[in-house]
């Protein structure tokens, strides 16, 4: 009777643009092997919708590379991407190991703006009015890729964005006058995490620290 009668299990994930694929991927494996009677609802919202929607009771959890000092609201991080240049696979700075922002002001700058780092986006509004209007705005990484490898420019991306898209005529070097990084954070409620949600923000934790070592 407590079979018919109980509810099955569920949880309400919030994702918001920008967090890396290869690591989330991760973890919703670790989740439907361990528990795969527990089913997923997946909601892709922007990062202030997210937290919103924790505030409003509309998530479970959520995830983003957005921090929150909301009280109603446990934010910690899960794990961090640095950001690199993308560049065609012909292309006059090859030929360096590392570069710095000021590397690549004479070319155009395709940003895609999900991939929040506040010292990136500060560093490339510091430069001339001139610089800056190399600065091009992109929707999508794909979109940033598409222009990149057609040699339009450079991109700025999360590495392992970048390592994956080779195959496209893409290639990475490193920054190194950053440290610019992307940190993925893990949101729930405060103190109304259900017993689902919980296991889930531990399987969180677990591939966030088995990929960082």
């Amino acid at each position: 009777m407590n079979n018919i009668t109980s509810q099955p299990a569920h949880l309400r994930f919030a994702i918001a643009p920008g967090v890396s694929s290869s690591r989330l991927s991760a973890l919703l494996e670790l989740q439907r092997a361990q528990e795969p009677e527990v089913s997923i609802g997946f909601f892709e919202v922007a990062g202030d919708e997210l937290l919103d929607g924790l505030r409003e009771g509309c998530y479970d959890v959520g995830v983003s590379l957005q921090g929150s000092s909301d009280p109603v609201i446990q934010t910690q991080p899960l794990w961090v991407e640095s950001m690199a240049v993308a560049m065609p696979l012909r292309f006059p700075l090859l030929d360096q190991a590392s570069l710095t922002v000021a590397d690549l002001q004479d070319y155009p700058i395709f940003r895609w703006r999900a991939e929040t780092c506040s010292l990136l986006d500060h560093r490339l509004l510091s430069h001339p009015p001139a610089d800056q209007q190399n600065l091009q705005y992109v929707t999508s990484f794909e979109m940033m890729a598409l222009w990149v490898s057609a040699g339009y420019g450079v991109g700025l991306s999360a590495q392992s964005r970048i390592k994956r898209a080779h195959g496209w005529g893409i290639s990475m070097r490193p920054l190194d006058d950053g440290p610019y990084e992307i940190v993925t954070h893990l949101h729930r409620p405060q103190g109304q995490a259900n017993s689902v949600s919980e296991r889930f923000e531990s399987r969180a934790l677990h591939v966030a620290q088995a990929q960082g070592a």
